[in-house]
């Protein structure tokens, strides 16, 4: 249990700082000098970096211990923070890329980790326990960033994620010793550790699927959680405490969601199939969710918001445990490094996608009803490639 703590609360900072960037930019966007929806952008320069550093998690893990790798993620939460508060473009830019190079170890790390302690019949729930990390976090920066850019301001909101970060990595010291015993440390870092992950997925068919619908999901997923307070204050003039709260909503339902979907994979329902039905349902509560109006009742709205969250974020732990059933058993690290790096592609494109559409003439529901469509294709896709739960190997 202590493994699987510390990963859920190195998740949970991430996604505190990640998306609370997403939760302030309404405000912090006039002092910086740019549109608020240049936060697809912003996310979009975090994830090309976490992409890169994604692929080197498995051989810094290997070399330095998984747990000083989280240890590293959660100084470097503190960094992209502080230098957002500096509130200039290019401030913002290096804050997007520092925060790109620690989330994107986040996954493989506690992959890496879990996949050692986890019991195998328990490991899409521990998983999906784990994963609830950055629904909880973004629901965190929801509820509680507006509160203190209300009573303070919006930098010292976001300054404050980076230093509960920062705590969060001495706090997981005492786990080293015994999860970190095990590592090389003579390894070399070799340049061709940056493809040895992608090459890996690429010649399993199975982990090649996966990358495939991750890209999808993941995309998908971010685009709507860092373009959500945005859309309900811009096309509904909403308050930015009350889309807050309706983004505190879609997120804590996802918190549900991961553990719902975690608790009856492969025992009550195939993994892959339930994948598909998700990724479905998540397309058609995206449309409706373009179809807000200033006229909707305020529990419609909320009622969406939380059926959405269950639905287009509560995927996650259970495709990573697909991922472990997928891959080598001795290579685990390397293959949810090699996905990694498709996922956090999805999260590049996608978001600056959705929001070109918006800003070209295309408006929100355009926006939305791209997402979904894309999201039918790759559920049809996975429902098609995994007619059956793919054996372990």
């Amino acid at each position: 249990m202590a493994p699987l703590l510390a990963t859920f609360t190195v998740q949970t900072m991430a996604a505190t700082a990640l998306f609370g960037v997403a939760v302030i930019a309404p405000v912090a966007a006039p002092d910086i000098g740019v549109d608020a929806t240049l936060i697809g952008t912003f996310t979009a320069i975090t994830y090309a970096f976490g992409m890169v550093a994604g692929l080197l998690t498995g051989a810094f893990a290997d070399r330095y211990g998984a747990i000083r790798v989280c240890q590293t993620i959660m100084i470097l939460t503190l960094v992209g923070t502080a230098c957002l508060t500096l509130s200039t473009p290019l401030a913002a830019a290096a804050s997007a890329a520092v925060l790109g190079l620690c989330y994107g170890p986040v996954n493989p790390v506690s992959t890496h980790i879990l996949a050692r302690v986890a019991p195998q019949k328990s490991r899409p729930l521990f998983f999906s326990i784990k994963q609830t990390g950055m629904p909880l976090g973004s629901a965190l920066a929801g509820a509680l960033l507006p509160v203190i850019v209300a009573l303070y301001d919006w930098r010292i909101a976001i300054l404050a994620t980076g230093v509960m970060a920062a705590v969060v990595a001495v706090f997981i010291q005492p786990l080293r010793p015994w999860l970190d015993a095990v590592r090389d440390r003579g390894r070399s870092l070799r340049g061709g550790d940056i493809v040895e992950p992608l090459k890996l997925v690429w010649r399993a068919p199975q982990l090649r699927c996966l990358a495939v619908i991750g890209f999808a999901y993941s995309g998908t997923q971010v685009a709507i959680t860092v373009f959500y307070v945005v859309y309900l204050t811009a096309e509904l003039a909403m308050p930015l405490t009350t889309a807050g709260l309706i983004f505190t909503v879609f997120q804590g339902a996802a918190i549900g969601g991961r553990l719902f979907w975690g608790a009856i994979a492969d025992r009550f329902y195939p993994a892959n199939p339930l994948l598909a039905w998700l990724g479905i349902s998540t397309g058609v509560f995206t449309i409706a969710t373009g179809l807000y109006a200033p006229d909707w009742p305020l529990w419609t709205i909320v009622a969406v918001a939380f059926l959405f969250g269950i639905t287009c974020a509560g995927w996650n732990g259970v495709f990573f445990s697909e991922l472990v059933k997928a891959a080598p058993a001795d290579r685990i690290g390397e293959a949810a490094s090699g996905i990694q790096f498709t996922i956090m592609g999805g999260v590049a494109m996608v978001p600056p996608v959705f929001g070109v559409i918006v800003t070209m003439g295309g408006g929100y529901f355009a926006a939305f009803l791209a997402l979904a469509i894309g999201m039918a294709a790759a559920a049809i896709y996975l429902k098609a490639a995994f007619r059956s739960p793919p054996s372990a190997s």
